[in-house]
């Protein structure tokens, strides 16, 4: 076996080591050597590559702080960590944990950060970058991992910029938690009002939880979030959990949500849970929401229960930017408007930049419980719409009895269902269509000519036979969510090979997966709902694989003597870079290395490294990387 270590440029590093028992007369290069204070790591400018690191095991009081002039790079990041067995403890009291002015270039790793508590009206954010600098400019490389952050007044992670479009990009937040803040948990942000652009790129958030935010119950427009990301080109929230957010919000201008984007461009969120998030004032408290001014975004694969507001909002609010071209599929809605009477799937739009346009819905499966207070798909038009386009189709929505499958009580602007089924246990169906109510589908599409597909009736008002319906629960890890034991369809299931082939009928990708991660299709054609059966069985193991995030495809011709083409896609928009290594793991070359939109690529080598020479005859490593993947392939060059 060959273990190839992928290396860049050399550069001179020193690591520093804090631990209660140092003395800041020290010179910190080594244990036996440690500086004691936080104080003094806040004294000296910190070089590229650097690294301060905290006993693990201790606590340290007082507030990090760092500026342009400790800057680190992608390739020399300066690295704050512990050292030892587990992770170091930074109690900042009412001061910001770790604040970062004007710079980038950081890894912030295996930390905990305590505040004085969120009742604390003096207190901070936990770890906060900011970016104020003049002239549109994003800083570069930001990596927080492995973190804790509790007891902050304000936010827990918190990241952005507050001058144009001044922000950063390449940013990853993995495998941490933010609990126990008043007004957020995670939150990316820009300046707003929006500008032609926006402040952050190339965003990534995964495997983190945020629970136990509550609000702050005298802010406004609204606080209490779990996750939120705006002002931003190119993202991915996935596997994270968000739960217990939002109780003590009571603004009345508007509420909190378990994971958001709005005022965003090209954000995909997959594969999350969001769940029992509250509000205090009817506004919101729901679980997932594409908001006001998103462009190109989707919620797919993810799991929304018991929330007080809806299980996925689609709204445009006042002064928002376009809102347009964003999609709602595979997802799971179980018992969610507890309150205010959110339904599943809910929308609210002002005229504000159009409205809400061309918004695609497909393939989720919601249920409404009695507990609830809406419907299955509900309109909050407060007497007039402003939603054109909207198409809705091979969804499955079940009922509770004397719950509506739909409430929208204004229906002008375009509104398109086909292939869906509707049921309700124990009555009638209940259809709210502008100021009327119908009880069948047949009355329904008799009156409204919705579910008819070139004049031929298409829809289902028929028990879907699920297993177990209403009874999902909360599954607490969101690695497992195909594991949700609920919501497949049982092999009798009417609702098996019954969906529109979107893409021959409206020209509709449904992308490659169900949300258990089963292939679709199957059998002999789509199913309806977010659940696609299979002949073995009805669930599977299954993380998506890398050709569903981007494809690196092998070179040609290869091996090669003058020039090889490598062809590469993305399915998401982000920042990449594909590099050239030799076996050594050290990086001779960089072929691309910018923000990719959608489509299909291809990149050449001609075999020299980054002087321009000419190198050695034999096996190379072509990498692609992402802010979330990486792939690599061999390249063979003869001379």
């Amino acid at each position: 076996m060959i273990t190839i270590l992928f290396t860049g440029e050399t550069q001179s590093a020193t690591k520093y080591y804090v631990s209660p028992s140092g003395n800041d007369e020290n010179l910190g290069t080594s244990p036996e050597k440690a500086w004691q204070t936080i104080n003094k790591v806040n004294s000296i400018e910190f070089e590229p590559a650097d690294t301060i690191a905290f006993e693990a095991g201790h606590v340290f009081s007082g507030s990090l702080s760092f500026n342009s002039a400790d800057s680190g790079t992608s390739e020399f990041p300066v690295t704050v960590g512990s050292y030892g067995d587990g992770r170091a403890t930074i109690n900042s009291g009412n001061q910001t944990g770790l604040y970062a002015y004007n710079c980038a270039g950081f890894v912030i790793e295996n930390l905990v950060f305590i505040g004085s508590g969120r009742t604390d009206s003096s207190g901070k954010d936990g770890i906060s970058f900011y970016n104020n600098l003049v002239g549109d400019i994003r800083l570069d490389y930001i990596r927080i991992d492995n973190v804790e952050v509790s007891g902050y007044r304000k936010t827990g992670i918190i990241l952005g910029g507050w001058n144009g479009l001044s922000g950063f990009k390449n940013v990853r937040i993995t495998n941490s938690t933010a609990h126990d803040n008043g007004d957020k948990g995670i939150n990316i942000y820009g300046y707003w009002p929006p500008l032609q652009g926006w402040a952050n790129q190339d965003i990534y958030i995964g495997y983190c939880k945020a629970y136990n935010n509550p609000g702050i119950p005298d802010k406004s427009p609204h606080s209490g979030n779990g996750i939120m990301i705006s002002q931003t080109e190119g993202g991915v929230i996935e596997y994270c959990e968000a739960y217990e957010n939002g109780w003590l919000n009571s603004s009345n201008a508007g509420g909190p949500i378990g994971i958001w984007a709005w005022d965003a461009k090209d954000i995909v969120i997959q594969y999350c849970e969001s769940h029992h998030n509250k509000t205090n004032n009817n506004k919101d408290g729901g679980g997932f929401d594409l908001d006001g001014g998103c462009i190109n975004c989707i919620m797919q694969y993810n799991y929304s229960h018991d929330n007080h507001g809806a299980g996925y909002g689609i709204y445009q609010f006042d002064g928002a930017r376009e809102f347009k071209n964003n999609t709602v599929r595979y997802n799971i809605s179980e018992n969610d408007g507890l309150v205010g009477g959110y339904g599943g799937i809910n929308f609210w739009a002002t005229h504000s930049s159009g409205g809400i346009q061309d918004t695609r819905v497909y393939n989720n499966t919601i249920y409404v419980s009695s507990n609830t207070t809406g419907a299955g798909i509900v309109d909050f038009a407060f007497g007039a719409t402003y939603i054109y386009n909207t198409e809705i189709y091979n969804n499955i929505i079940v009922t509770a009895a004397s719950k509506k499958v739909l409430d929208i009580p204004q229906t002008a602007g375009g509104w398109y269902f086909n292939g869906n089924c509707y049921w309700t246990y124990g009555s009638n169906l209940q259809f709210r269509w502008d100021s009327n109510t119908y009880t069948s589908l047949g009355a329904w599409r008799e009156a409204t000519g919705q579910e008819k597909l070139d004049d031929v009736n298409s829809g289902f008002e028929i028990d879907p036979q699920l297993t177990d319906p209403g009874k999902g629960g909360t599954i607490g890890d969101h690695t497992k969510l195909n594991t949700l034991s609920a919501y497949c369809l049982l092999p009798s299931s009417p609702m098996i090979d019954s969906g529109i082939d979107l893409l021959s009928t409206f020209g509709i990708n449904p992308g490659s997966q169900d949300f258990y991660g089963t292939k679709i299709p199957q059998l002999n054609g789509i199913d309806i709902g977010a659940a696609e059966s299979e002949e073995a069985s009805s669930s599977s193991s299954h993380k998506p694989s890398l050709p569903d995030i981007f494809g690196l495809n092998y070179n040609y011709p290869n091996p090669f003597n003058a020039i090889t083409i490598i062809p590469y896609s993305l399915v998401f928009p982000s920042r990449l870079a594909i590099s050239i290594y030799n076996l050594t793991g050290e990086k001779i070359n960089q072929l691309a290395n910018s923000y990719h939109k959608v489509g299909d690529y291809t990149v050449s080598w001609d075999g020299r490294d980054h002087a321009g020479k000419s190198v050695a005859s034999g096996i190379y490593f072509c990498q692609m990387e992402t802010v979330a993947y990486k792939k690599a392939i061999k390249v063979a060059f003869l001379k």
